[in-house]
Parts: structure tokens; C-alpha cells; sequence
């Protein structure tokens, strides 16, 4: 009698507890599971069986959310049934971050995948769809926090870098389980280097910050890109207001859009360098063309909010702004078409030929703004042409930086990022010390050279 009401008592204690946690310490997160390649596209291009794709929905029994240790291990801490047309509801417990959902089939086997960044107390969360490109996100991340062990890693980072045109790639010619971990892998250094160039450019413009502060002011950015992906708005649009608002979290951490753009070229050029060396093997090359064109489109973005910040700060007038914006509308839109990474670099070396006129200076942004003219267009050009040969340099010596920190086998992230970070400081530098010959323009001195920086120094194949 006496065990039979003590094992009542402990049942009526254990589902009390279940209750208790259920109502208070869980949330619902809601999200679907997809056929598709992808959302974040920068051009249409025509494998791994858990990356998502064709037939998924229908493969698919159940999602599982897990927590992510420092080893890339993941623990399960919520599991449910998919529902029809692949929608799904899990119960997670509140207050989680970088988070691993996973749809799996009735064998258990992973099909897709996706990052959900936190679960907030008494805020449902809404994830974002299950696809192609959602599912390499997830396998580069969890790559990337095996890597760093210790190390933060900015999930929201991660997304932003990856896209539906590298997990289109990622599958071509991936034959074997080993070839594409292969290329997982790769990539996971590559952002990995791409990030801690961008710590490393913002130490040098004094801007003292971690990926874990920037992962925390980038969740409100990635929660409403989840919700704009979830309810089928305007792709394009739902991504404009993503990287504005990631600017905006930078900006809040100390980081002008100047100095964004700065850092954003020299993560690219780790993450690029770190791309083709390791993934040199010819079957790769559809994804190595495809994660520059990524990177590409990063610069782009970063370029022309730049460009615009200092045209702005400066009080420019109306019709020198309107022709900056031209600009960098034509870069993103000529980058988003690009078919290949040479495409996009030569959209580069059109915009710096619009903003900094190495052919004609009069009809360029910076010939505009500073009002050359025939008798002062010479003191322009010598600076146009300085930071030309600037560039040259930086070139030069970005190569060195990559062939003492890159292999086809390894990457040693630290040494990259600081040599490539070095290497845009000394190149700043440069330009900068250009104010000088451009002195006859008074206080449009300054921004002049700014301008000049965003001109010179971006995406290119060589770097």
C-alpha cells in the first residue's frame, strides 16, 4: 500500500515537472521542410544526400532540434512528426542558441537541414526553410565549431556567406561521402578565416569586438529574415533588409559602414584564397566559382553602402550622390547576374572605373564630387594612379600572406588573417597619404581619398 502510493506520488512529480517545463521553459518553433535549392541567389546555375534537394518532403518522417557543443557534437532536445506540406512544430527549450534542426528520414538518416539561432523566453520562434542551401549552412557549421573548439562562431556570419548557388555546386561531381566532407570542410576554413579577418580590420580601426558580440546584435537580422523566408515574401527584398540591418549591428558595436566595407574586403580575400587552395582539385571548380561569386556579392553590398555613407557624411550634393548610387545599383545587379567569377570581377573593375575614373576622372564620382576641371585634374590623377600602384603592392603582398598561411591540406587561420589585415592596413595607409596631393581641394581632402579606397582594393581573381 505505502509503495503504491509512493509510486503514485512520483508519477504525479515527474508529470508536474514535465508540465511545469513545458509551459514555462519551452517555446514552439515552427518552420518548414522544402524541395528547394535554396533562397540566396547571385545567379542561376544548373550528389550529398543530406543536402536537401529534390524529393526531401517526401523522404522526410521527423525534425529534431539539437544544441551544438564546442567539438561540433550535437545533443537532441526536441523532436516532432512533419506535418503536411512538410510544415513541422517543436517544442525547444527557452533560452538556447545555435541551434541544428534536422529533418530525417524513417531510417533515422539526415535529408535537410537548418541553423536556428535562439530560442528567446516566451518568444515562438520561426525557422528558416529546410533546403539546399539551409542544409550545407548547417553541415559548414557544425564543421566550423568542431574546428574552433573553443572559439565562437557567428552563425548569423555563416548564413550570410553561404548561398543556393554553393549548395547547388557542393553536390556536382560529389561522389563519395568523402568528397563532399572534403568540401565541407573547406569552406568551414574559409569562413572561419573570413571571419577572423573581419575581427582583425576592426581591431585596427579601433573597434574592439568578438564574433560572440556581433552573433548577439545580428539575431533580431537573421529572426526576420526567417519569418520574411517562412511566409514566401520577396526573396531579394527579405535579404536588402537582412544585410542593412547587419550593418546596423556593426555600426552599433562601434564599426562605421567605412570600416565595414574595409573589413568585409579583407574577408573576402581570406575567404576566397582559402577557397581556391583547397578545393583546387578540377571537379571542384563549379563550387569554387560559385563561392567567389558569393563573395563577390558580400563586397558589392558592403562597396556601394560605403560609398554612400561617405558621400553622405561629406554633404555631397544631390546629383554626385545620385551617381554613386547608380554605381553600386549596376555592381550588385551586374554581380547577381555574373555566370562566373571573372564576370563579377570585371563588374568590379567597371565600378571602380565609375567611381575613381582611371580613364576619364572629370565624368567619375570622385571627378564629380571634387569638381575637376582642366587645370586641376592633373593633382587627381597622380592620386588616382598612386593608389593604382598602391593596389599593386597590396596584391603583392596578399600573395605572400597566402602562400605562408594556405595549402591544398590546411589553413592556418591566424596567420591568414593577420597577414591579410596587415596587408589592408598598409594599403589604407597609402591611399590615404594621397589627401596630401589632393590638399587644393580643402575639406573635400578627406573624403576624396575614402572614395578612392572604395574604388581600389576590391574583389579581383587575383587575390
Amino acid at each position: 500500500m505505502k509503495t503504491t502510493t509512493l509510486r503514485n506520488l512520483w508519477a504525479a512529480v515527474v508529470v508536474l515537472g514535465l508540465a511545469t517545463g513545458c509551459g514555462g521553459n519551452t517555446v514552439q518553433v515552427k518552420g518548414r521542410v522544402t524541395d528547394g535549392e535554396g533562397t540566396q541567389q547571385q545567379a542561376l546555375v544548373s550528389g550529398a544526400d543530406r543536402l536537401g534537394g529534390s524529393g526531401t518532403v517526401a523522404a522526410a518522417t521527423q525534425v529534431r532540434a539539437s544544441t551544438v557543443g564546442q567539438d561540433g557534437k550535437l545533443t537532441v532536445v526536441a523532436e516532432g512528426e512533419l506535418e503536411a506540406q512538410g510544415r513541422y512544430t517543436l517544442d525547444v527549450p527557452a533560452g538556447e542558441e545555435r541551434l541544428v534542426l534536422e529533418a530525417v528520414d524513417a531510417s533515422g538518416q539526415v535529408v535537410a537541414s537548418a541553423l536556428l539561432e535562439a530560442t528567446a523566453e516566451g518568444q515562438d520562434a520561426v525557422a528558416p526553410p529546410m533546403d539546399g542551401e539551409s542544409s550545407l549552412e548547417a553541415e559548414v557549421f557544425l564543421q566550423m565549431a568542431a574546428d574552433a573548439r573553443a572559439e565562437t562562431v557567428d552563425m548569423v556570419d555563416v548564413r550570410a556567406r553561404i548561398n543556393a548557388n554553393m549548395a547547388a555546386a557542393a553536390r556536382q561531381q560529389s561522389s563519395t561521402s568523402e568528397d563532399f566532407r572534403s568540401r565541407v570542410k573547406a569552406l568551414a576554413d574559409a569562413v572561419r578565416a573570413a571571419q577572423q579577418a573581419e575581427l582583425e580590420m576592426y581591431a585596427k580601426a579601433g573597434v574592439q569586438t568578438s564574433q560572440s558580440a556581433l552573433f548577439q546584435q545580428e539575431l533580431a537580422a537573421a529572426a526576420a529574415l526567417n519569418v520574411a523566408l517562412d511566409a514566401g515574401s520577396s526573396v531579394e527584398q527579405a535579404y536588402d533588409t537582412f544585410h542593412a540591418e547587419l550593418r546596423a549591428a556593426a555600426e552599433r558595436l562601434g564599426a562605421k559602414v567605412e570600416e565595414q566595407a574595409q573589413a568585409e574586403r579583407a574577408a573576402s580575400a581570406s575567404f576566397r584564397a582559402t577557397v581556391k587552395a583547397r578545393l583546387s582539385a578540377e571537379d571542384a571548380q563549379p563550387l569554387v566559382d560559385a563561392a567567389l561569386r558569393a563573395s563577390a556579392g558580400l563586397e558589392a553590398r558592403a562597396s556601394g553602402a560605403a560609398l554612400s555613407a561617405i558621400l553622405a557624411a561629406a554633404n555631397a550634393a544631390d546629383d554626385v550622390q545620385q551617381q554613386a548610387v547608380t554605381a553600386s545599383t549596376t555592381l550588385r545587379a551586374q554581380v547577381r547576374a555574373s555566370t562566373s567569377a571573372a564576370a563579377a570581377a570585371q563588374a568590379f573593375a567597371s565600378f571602380g572605373a565609375s567611381v575613381a575614373g582611371s580613364t576619364n576622372v572629370q565624368a567619375s564620382v570622385l571627378g564629380n564630387y571634387l569638381g575637376v576641371n582642366a587645370t586641376n585634374q592633373l593633382a587627381v590623377s597622380t592620386a588616382v594612379q598612386a593608389t593604382a600602384t598602391a593596389a599593386a603592392t597590396l596584391d603583392a603582398t596578399l600573395d605572400a600572406a597566402i602562400s605562408a598561411a594556405v595549402s591544398s591540406n590546411a589553413v592556418d587561420v591566424t596567420l591568414l588573417a593577420t597577414k591579410t589585415a596587415e596587408a589592408y592596413q598598409a594599403y589604407a595607409t597609402a591611399v590615404r597619404a594621397q589627401a596630401t596631393a589632393l590638399s587644393a581641394f580643402g575639406a573635400k581632402a578627406a573624403p576624396a581619398v575614402e572614395l578612392l579606397l572604395v574604388a581600389e582594393g576590391s574583389f579581383q581573381l587575383g587575390q
